[in-house]
């Protein structure tokens, strides 16, 4: 294996990781909200470049990933990033992203 991908690899570990330990957080709420949650966070704060790597993973059979994980990604790759924050207020959810100040920001 290249260095390349050992290190790609090792990026997307990061982020396997990373999703994760979102949809563990909202694994303690509604389904509908916890998938909508994932995918809110996921456009709020990962940039395109990883968004990328992980729908990448995903379609490679998505190795590692909670269901939550799983289903949050499908959800935010089916309709556009801006679209997450109004689908979770819909579902009863607060969106990270809707205003300065939140507490991820």
């Amino acid at each position: 294996m290249s260095a390349e991908a050992e290190t790609h690899g090792g990026e997307v570990e990061k982020l396997v990781t990373m999703v994760n330990q979102v949809a563990r957080f909202f694994e303690s709420q509604a389904h509908e909200p916890g998938v909508l949650g994932v995918a809110d966070h996921v456009a709020a704060f990962w940039t395109p470049r990883m968004r990328a790597m992980i729908f990448a993973h995903l379609d490679a059979g998505g190795a590692g990933l909670r269901p939550l994980s799983r289903e949050g990604l499908e959800q935010l790759r089916a309709r556009p990033p801006k679209a997450a924050p109004r689908r979770l207020e819909a579902a009863g959810g607060i969106s990270v992203g809707t205003a300065p100040g939140s507490d991820a920001g």
